[in-house]
């Protein structure tokens, strides 16, 4: 079983009742303590969402406290999750930000094109006053009028 935020193997499975992702325990909490929200839909999330998924667990032999390499490890592994939960959600507000560009670049489009027409319009209805106010459009002599 994968955790839906980092992507690595879960040792304490949490599911959420709001989307049934699938996280580790600490990733997941520490996500709601930042953000307070399901990362998966974004609705309102709390520990209490939580369920805790009972699995028959493999006790791992402890570590020697004496060796500096698994101590170097676990800062690594931690340094790892925050990493990938920064990730996550920056591909998260570039998705978001995608889609408002792209509307907003449609929206643009369109004005673009609506002044564009219009601009057409005014420089085809000012030659137009042109043509009218020089004479009767070319065909014969203007009428005479009383000042």
């Amino acid at each position: 079983m994968l955790c839906a935020l980092t992507g690595k193997p879960v040792a304490n499975p949490v599911i959420s009742k709001k989307s049934g992702g699938l996280f580790e325990k600490s990733a997941i909490e520490e996500y709601i303590f930042q953000h307070s929200q399901d990362p998966l839909n974004g609705e309102q999330l709390s520990e209490d969402d939580l369920i805790e998924v009972q699995n028959p667990r493999i006790v791992p032999s402890k570590p020697n406290m004496g060796d500096s390499v698994p101590s170097l490890l676990h800062v690594f592994q931690n340094e790892y999750d925050s990493l990938t939960l920064e990730s996550f959600e920056l591909k998260k507000q570039l998705l978001e930000a995608r889609k408002d560009l792209s509307s907003t670049l449609y929206y643009h489009d369109a004005a673009v094109k609506v002044a564009t027409r219009m601009m057409k319009e005014r420089d085809e209805a000012r030659a137009a006053i042109k043509q009218l106010s020089n004479g009767t459009g070319g065909q014969g002599e203007g009428m005479e009028v009383d000042k």
